[in-house]
């Protein structure tokens, strides 16, 4: 009998009646930059407090705006990479209540159409990682909302995903008016509003630029930009992070200079520095600044010439000259004979900006720094005296000096070196654990981030002109400017090469690992081998008779042999596993009492007397596993009563040291020669003459898994003391 069934109705049935939470997600492309909400039961809904009209009309990406966008990104791209992915993630209820959820997701292909089928599970006990996540969050949070200036988050479509609370102070908006609204429709006039889309849409999002922004109330603010993109192994655009000024006054400033003259010139006329403006035709219109007349020049020097005259790099300086009249504020150093001497000039340039925003002069601040140049060089010559590699790094992390030691440990020119920085990825940096070295982890850039010293950091780079990677230990400094203690100048970085060392020291350990192996693999052979014979040898030797039941009369030697086979292997298991334990509070002293009375029998047989210091004034509570700790004190008293088969003194003192607590088990024995004390913990290396030395491997590995310390002092003919130290709780 064939039974009907009408499929579409019933799996629509089995899905609304899930009792796990679903949405399904409809993915319009398959980097899954667009999608929607396509599908959900009704466990969803009654777990965000939605009703199901209401969480299909919902924008996607207000489920996960409270994620950083660097995690939301490194979700997608392991989703996109695997075609699945399970982690666990808060989800804002409908009353903004975060709900925690594992989230079991997968990417599926119907027909032509791409969904992702989303199980999400209730998750009631956080996990440390989550924790880190929400901490990350609000720390993120925290430092945008300290920040006094415009912070926005921007997708790939120019949509507002975030901002701090500056921006939503000085905008007159709140997030949630503009939030998933393209910035240009909120805040940019036309006609600069299509040139706006057009660069942002084509990806030529300019790195520094400057543009008016119009504010609720309708008044304008002239804001300087800085973007940083962030993109996927594609390259693909994820999000961009724009950082903004509010420079309205300063443009104010050069509109009232440019009204009016006379007042700009007194102004300028009085600084100690030479300013000056250039025009279009790259020629300088007026010079003006107390330097022209206290060092006997006429303004003839430099007023009606072009700038090819004084500037001795003119093509460089011409290039940065041309930046100003692009809008962008630039800075450079020249120098300039004059009478003979050899004057040196730092100059920062800036646009004046008329009311129509068109820029038909620059004006240049220059200060005579021929001083510092000088001081410069002498210090130059003391750092080329210096052994190990220097380079001096300004405060956006570009070399401006490197030494000849810098040069050969880095495998680079000068000239190369002073067009980078700790960023580029031609250093193909490692850290100590063969890890990738992102740039603004460099030691340097957190210096000129933080302040903070750095000391022997090791980094592996890659020496083009040896064609190899060599490890080099560097330390960083922060030098602040004169007469500041916070505004950093400039970071000095030193370093030396240490390749040489690295491999040895990895020779070394490697000659001290193959020792340790073939010392475990002789003992293993030996410690089996040995059973292994007599066993084989009694088989043989019932074979070969003439009586077969003899067998029956060598049993129980080989299940001696056996067990003694048995023991081994449990004793060698145990070093590599645990079978899981319950955590427990227990009192330590009781621990130890214990442990004395189960060998109470044995200490009375060797004639030893015991006792328990106690300079604690409370219970000594500790978390521990208690079997093990029992089993660990057990072992470090019959090793003691063993190292005493003529009588003798064992002492258990227990001293409480703030959070920790030190237990010393001390014996009047026979003590441990330095040679073997040495080797103690090791593999087959034991003080007893039959011994594995796997039992203090074993008290070694249980001291270790509960945080602690284990120390060995002995003396031969003086005794032994064994130290352990344990955090209370």
């Amino acid at each position: 009998m064939k039974t009907v069934v009408n499929e579409p109705s019933l799996f629509e049935h089995m899905f609304k009646n899930l009792t796990f939470p679903v949405l399904i997600f409809e993915i319009a492309d398959e980097n899954l930059r667009k999608y929607r909400i396509y599908e959900v039961n009704d466990a969803a809904c009654a777990l965000l407090n939605y009703s199901k009209e209401e969480l299909l009309s919902k924008e996607v990406l207000s489920l996960y705006n409270h994620l950083a966008p660097e995690v939301l990104k490194t979700v997608k791209e392991l989703l996109v990479k695997d075609g699945k992915i399970s982690t666990v993630l808060d989800l804002p209820d409908r009353n903004e209540n975060m709900i925690t959820v594992e989230v079991n997701a997968s990417i599926l292909n119907i027909g032509n159409q791409q969904f992702i089928y989303c199980m999400l599970k209730e998750f009631s006990t956080r996990h440390c990682h989550h924790d880190a996540l929400e901490v990350e969050n609000n720390y993120l949070r925290t430092v945008m909302n300290t920040i006094q200036s415009f912070i926005l988050i921007l997708d790939q479509d120019g949509r507002i995903n975030k901002w701090n609370q500056y921006t939503e102070q000085v905008s007159g908006y709140s997030l949630e008016e503009v939030q998933y609204k393209k910035f240009w429709d909120v805040f940019i006039e036309n006609p600069e509003k299509q040139f706006v889309v057009n660069n942002y849409l084509s990806g030529k999002i300019p790195t520094v630029y400057e543009n008016f922004w119009r504010m609720k109330n309708g008044e304008k603010r002239f804001i300087k930009w800085k973007s940083k993109t962030v993109e996927d192994n594609e390259g693909n655009l994820q999000f961009v992070l724009a950082t903004g000024v509010d420079i309205t006054d300063k443009v104010l400033s050069f509109k009232e200079l440019e009204k009016s003259k006379e007042k700009y010139k007194a102004l300028v006329s009085s600084m100690q520095d030479i300013v000056f403006t250039i025009d279009q035709s790259l020629r300088v219109t007026s010079v003006h600044g107390n330097w022209i007349t206290s060092n006997d020049f006429s303004k003839d020097v430099f007023e009606g010439k072009c700038i090819n005259d004084f500037f001795n790099d003119s093509r460089n300086q011409q290039k940065e000259v041309q930046k100003a009249f692009s809008g962008i504020n630039t800075e450079f150093e020249w120098d300039f004979e004059i009478n003979g001497k050899t004057h040196y000039f730092h100059s920062v340039l800036s646009p004046i900006l008329l009311h129509n925003n068109v820029i038909k002069e620059v004006v240049g601040v220059t200060r005579d720094i021929t001083e510092k140049k000088n001081l410069e060089e002498h210090h130059k010559r003391i750092y080329e005296a210096l052994t190990s590699g220097m380079i001096l790094q300004d405060t956006n992390g570009k070399i401006v000096y490197a030494n000849k030691n810098a040069c050969s440990i880095l495998g680079y020119d000068e000239q190369s070196l002073a067009n980078m920085t700790s960023l580029n990825a031609e250093w193909d940096a490692e850290d100590a654990s063969g890890e990738p070295f992102n740039g603004e982890e460099h030691p340097a850039m957190r210096t000129l981030a933080t302040g903070e010293e750095f000391s022997n950091v090791e980094m592996f780079v890659f020496n083009p002109m040896k064609n190899e990677k060599r490890w080099i230990l560097v330390d960083t400094r922060a030098i602040f400017e004169a007469g500041s203690s916070n505004k950093i100048e400039y970071v000095l970085s030193t370093f030396h090469d240490i390749t040489e060392k690295k491999e040895m020291d990895q020779i070394m350990q490697q000659s001290q690992k193959l020792a340790l192996i073939g010392r475990l693999a002789s003992g293993v052979v030996h410690e089996i081998r040995n059973p292994l014979t007599s066993i084989m040898g009694l088989l043989k030797f019932a074979e070969e008779g003439q009586d077969q039941n003899k067998i029956f009369d060598y049993l129980p030697v080989m299940k001696m042999e056996l067990e003694q086979i048995n023991r081994f292997t449990n004793e060698f298991i145990e070093l590599s596993y645990s079978k899981e334990s319950n955590w427990t509070v227990s009192d330590l002293g009781g621990i130890i009492r214990y442990s004395l009375n189960l060998l109470k029998p044995e200490i009375a047989d060797h004639n030893i007397e015991t006792r328990i210091e106690n300079n604690c004034n409370k219970d000594i509570l500790v978390k521990c596993i208690e079997p093990h700790l029992k089993l660990l004190f057990i072992n470090l008293i019959k090793n003691s009563i063993e190292a005493m088969p003529y009588g003798g003194s064992l002492t258990v003192k227990l001293e409480c040291m703030g959070e920790k607590v030190l237990v010393s088990v001390i014996d009047t024995g026979k003590g441990i020669s330095p040679e073997r004390l040495k080797h103690l913990c090791e593999p087959y290396y034991s003080t007893k003459e039959k011994g594995t030395g796997l039992g203090l491997m074993r008290s070694m590995k249980i001291v270790h898994d509960h945080n602690g310390k284990i120390d060995f002092f002995s003396e031969e003919g003086e005794g032994t003391i064994v130290a352990i130290e344990l955090f209370l709780n």
